[in-house]
């Protein structure tokens, strides 16, 4: 702008009327001039003077479009300049006194120029202003003169962009000179006048910050809902929510102030900024929530928040507004209603991981707001939703600990408030409280360092409740659960004078020998635990002879453990019984390990009747296997086994060792381990041939020969069980004699299978699908040794065996009957292809054509059993020895001595000869290549293909693409 200006004045001074009437050179005189270019300084122009030139501009320019620009520019520039002098005031404060004086006739210019309405008298009026002092005009190009210059801008052009920003501009000319009524009111034309301007939207924006501060929050709203309606990707879309919901929460519209609030809120959830907090997002982020609670404050509080989130779904921050409301009310004071509000969080999200935070805050709130009788319940229900016996409890394992000591702490708290209320009742049924909170205290994971005290208090308050029972238990517990408690026995002693109180009362004899059963026992455990007691020695004594006498055999060999193992030991006779107790009694109670190690004491001590040894020496072979048979169940075979070997060579002469050994090759077998099981089954035949287990010893050892891949070995038991079998149990014989012949082919001994098979055949014709397997086998077995007769032959009982079955033959037996039939089928079709014709041509044609006879009736049989793979083999045979023999008559030998004519007339009566051999050959191969319809493409069915290529070339010598098929029976 300042370039422009000084391109175009001069003179340098002087008003529009004087620089208009300036001479100058014109363009004439420039052709005799010689232009000299010389280096200058151009000096910094002021913004006076930029306006200077603008105005002698504006003066020159007619055309209204461009004078318009040119008033646009001078107001941009006066409003830039009285900017920067807002910045320099305070240095214009120490201008000399003289420049007062000019400064009132410059005043009284620029106030004509305020109250003049004639532009170009406007105009006239600065440009004389500017002759003043430099100092004074600079000063005074103030907002006055830039909102002057927009509004002459506004009344000089009818472009809609240019007024729109001339608006704009007008506006921030007004709200800085501090006037913002008309600042207001030039947004107010723009945003009317053009409501689709690229100004509009910031305009809205601000008229709404303006009647917001004014208090205006009606129209407020409106300015921010039409920022808001312009989409979420504008720059104030976000501040628009929030004032707009502030505009409406001014307004005491709670619920539709809510609404943008809500907006803002899932608009800005999730962003990553807000992880920042001291960015601005999360500062708003963080308000916003606040004011919402706010408003939440102002309608239904909790239910209002319970209700907003069932009718519009949840969101991730809605904890945060249950807490946020309730830290409204409490820095309100209202203690209750901060505590209803953070248990409302619960009620809605009983489940949630925040829930046992958001009932800690409700228990807080009672205990700020001085509500003790309040305090105690909320302690209660605590416990009670998030407890160990809750349904959170077991759902949430993961975050107990982030609760637990609260918990156990209310649940002590409740527990002590109780126990001094019973104490002061005195009423034993009034412990009942206490005991129950003691109880849960104890039940709650992990265990504090009070554990036992607590447990001691417990079962003190049972006692004192007259339930000596359970009294009994928790002294018990206090007493041997907690190593470090103190008062240990003082605990178990008090157990026993609660056993003795149930026994001081009225019980039936059945039940006082429960209780003294019990009392026995608990007494013996004291003994254990504290020997150093004045009683500990006669309670030992005691115990043992009322154990035995009412039966209480574990009770019994506890206490005999403790008698045996006293310092010094007792004496022999008392030893001997201890010993006896433990060893019969642990036996008894299936613990035979220990019974073993009882009895092997009990025979080392001298004092023992020889009757009395031979029972304990049974006892120990017993106590050995029955550790067998359990480690058995438990599925340690191999250990099970070992244990069963023992028996026989702990005590040779056991009557139980004939089972352990069978028992221990049984299992050897089971885990593959027959090279373990043949000796020993081997030495059980031997040591037993009349019991009868070891009619079942064959099977056993079999099954071990093919495990040490020993298959004739095992092909010999079988053929033993076959034997002992046959007519008792023939299905038996039957499946152990062919498993004998599979042993053999495994044995790879085809002249013992052969006789195997054979065997089988001769004694087992039935079922039929075993009896053609078995022929199969012969086949195979007589064509490996090259035995082509027998082959044969039991090619032809596959056949055989397959008409014998008639209709209870299934598809094994008629595919086996078919592969039968087909390969005794081949040698005639070979024979049928060696015979060549030659002359003479009668003899040569009968020969092949009675082979052929007899293959088509063999392959004839293939097809008609049905099997597709070898009906369709059949097929493309009997077409292809037609086809063969139309072929070979054709090339058949000539007879010799016919000239040319004779020889093709020969030729000629051969094709026709040939001709319906052809064509029949032709329909057979068609019909067996048309099967593909059926999904049936074999290597038959495409050799029939392939064949009428060659007799048939305009129809099929093309490739054919079809899906394969396969029928092949197993």
């Amino acid at each position: 702008m300042v370039a422009l200006g000084g391109c175009a004045s001069a003179p340098p001074s002087g008003t529009l009327e004087q620089q208009a009437r300036f001479g100058g050179t014109t363009l004439a005189d420039l052709e005799s001039t010689d232009i000299v270019i010389e280096e200058q300084q151009l000096e910094s122009a002021s913004t006076q003077d930029a306006l200077n030139s603008y105005r002698q501009a504006a003066e020159l320019f007619d055309d209204p479009q461009r004078r318009a620009k040119t008033l646009r520019r001078m107001a941009d520039l006066a409003l830039a300049s009285a900017t920067e002098q807002d910045m320099q005031i305070a240095q214009q404060e120490d201008e000399q006194l003289e420049q007062k004086v000019d400064q009132l006739v410059y005043d009284n210019t620029m106030s004509q120029v305020n109250t003049t309405d004639d532009t170009e008298r406007k105009l006239a009026l600065l440009d004389l202003a500017g002759t003043m002092s430099p100092t004074l005009a600079d000063e005074d190009v103030d907002y006055s003169t830039a909102i002057q210059l927009y509004q002459e801008l506004l009344n000089s052009t009818n472009d809609a962009n240019e007024r729109a920003e001339a608006y704009y501009l007008l506006s921030k000319a007004y709200a800085m000179d501090g006037d913002l009524d008309k600042a207001r009111s030039s947004l107010d034309s723009l945003v009317e006048q053009y409501p689709n301007s690229e100004w509009a939207l910031e305009s809205q924006f601000r008229r709404g910050e303006m009647l917001f501060s004014e208090g205006d929050y009606e129209y407020a709203e409106k300015a921010y809902a039409d920022v808001i309606e312009r989409g979420e990707r504008n720059e104030f879309y976000n501040q628009a929510l929030y004032k707009h919901g502030w505009s409406y929460y001014k307004l005491g519209e709670y619920e539709r102030a809510q609404d943008s609030f809500f907006t803002l809120l899932d608009n800005l959830n999730g962003q990553a900024v807000l992880a920042d907090n001291t960015s601005m997002e999360s500062k708003l982020f963080v308000d916003t929530q606040r004011v919402v609670s706010l408003s939440f404050s102002n309608l239904n509080g909790a239910k209002s928040v319970k209700a907003w989130f069932a009718r519009n779904g949840n969101r991730d921050y809605e904890p945060a507004i249950y807490r946020t409301l309730g830290d409204v009310y409490l820095n309100q004071e209202r203690f209750r209603d901060a505590a209803e509000t953070y248990d409302m969080f619960v009620q809605v999200y009983p489940d949630s991981r925040l829930a046992p935070e958001f009932s800690t805050l409700q228990i807080e709130s009672y205990q700020k707001g001085g509500f003790p009788t309040l305090v105690l319940p909320a302690k209660e229900k605590f416990i009670d939703h998030y407890g160990v016996n809750s349904e959170y409890w077991n759902r949430h394992p993961d975050i107990r600990q982030q609760y637990v000591d609260l918990l156990k702490g209310h649940i002590l708290d409740l527990a002590e408030y109780h126990h001094v209320l019973a104490q002061k009742s005195g009423k034993p049924a009034d412990y009942q409280a206490p005991a129950r909170w003691y109880k849960e205290y104890l039940d709650t994971p992990p265990v504090s360092a009070n554990q036992g005290d607590v447990n001691h208090r417990y079962a003190d308050v049972l006692f004192a409740a007259n339930d000596y029972p359970a009294a009994i238990a928790q002294f018990e517990r206090t007493a041997y659960g907690y190593p470090e408690h103190t008062t240990g026995g003082d605990a178990a002693f008090s157990g026993l004078v609660a056993y003795q109180k149930i026994l001081d009362g009225e019980l039936e004899p059945e039940q006082a020998t429960l209780w003294r059963q019990q009392k026995i026992a608990s007494a013996q455990k004291f003994g254990q635990h504290f020997p150093q007691h004045p009683q500990a020695t006669n309670v030992l004594h005691n115990t043992a002879e009322d154990q035995l006498a009412l039966g209480d055999v574990e009770g019994a060999v506890k206490t005999a453990g403790i008698l045996v193992s006293r310092d010094p030991a007792p004496a022999p006779e008392m030893l001997r019984y201890g010993w006896a107790t433990i060893a019969n009694g642990e036996f008894d109670l299936g613990r035979f390990k220990v019974s073993e190690l009882a009895y092997n004491k009990l025979l080392l001590l001298e004092e023992v009747p020889p009757e009395q040894r031979a029972e304990y020496r049974e006892k120990l072979a017993l106590s050995i296997y029955r550790q067998g048979e359990q480690q058995r169940d438990q599925g340690n075979l191999d250990v099970a086994a070992a244990t069963f070997l023992r028996v026989g060579q702990a005590v040779p002469e056991a009557a139980v060792r004939k089972n352990a050994e069978f028992d221990a090759a049984t299992l050897f077998i089971q885990q593959q381990r027959s090279a373990d099981a043949i000796p020993v089954l081997e030495a059980f035949r031997q040591r037993y041939p009349n019991d009868p287990l070891t009619d079942t010893i064959p099977d056993k050892l079999a099954v071990a020969y093919e495990q040490q891949g020993n298959y004739t070995a095992a092909a010999g038991e079988l053929t033993l069980i076959a034997a002992n079998h046959k007519g008792e149990n023939d299905e038996l014989a039957r499946q152990a004699m062919w498993r004998a012949a599979e042993m053999q082919d495994r044995a790879e001994k085809p002249q013992a299978s052969i006789a195997l098979y054979e065997q089988y055949l001769q004694e087992w014709p039935q079922p039929y699908d075993f009896r053609s397997e078995a022929q199969f086998r012969l086949v195979e077995l007589n064509r490996k040794t090259a035995n082509s007769e027998r082959e044969t032959y039991w090619l032809k009982q596959l056949v055989t065996s397959y008409r014998d079955a008639g209709n209870n033959a299934d598809d094994r037996v008629a595919w086996l009957a078919a592969y039968a039939s087909f390969t005794l089928a081949e040698p005639n079709f070979q024979e049928f292809n060696r015979i060549k014709l030659e002359q003479p041509l009668k003899t040569s044609l009968a020969a092949k054509t009675t082979v052929m006879k007899t293959a088509l009736a063999d392959y004839q049989a293939v097809a008609q059993i049905g099997v597709a793979e070898y009906a369709t083999a059949a097929n493309y045979k009997i077409g292809e020895m037609y086809r063969v023999l139309a072929r070979d008559l054709i090339k058949s030998e000539r007879p010799n001595g016919m000239d040319e004519l004779e020889l093709e007339e020969y030729t000629m009566l051969l094709e026709d000869k040939a001709l319906p051999y052809e064509d029949q050959a032709i329909d057979i191969l068609i019909a067996n290549a048309n099967l593909v319809t059926d999904d049936i493409y074999d290597q038959w069915v495409k050799k029939s293909f392939t064949a009428l290529a060659e007799l048939i070339p305009g129809r099929y010598a093309k490739f054919e693409q079809v899906e394969s098929y396969v029928d092949i029976i197993y």
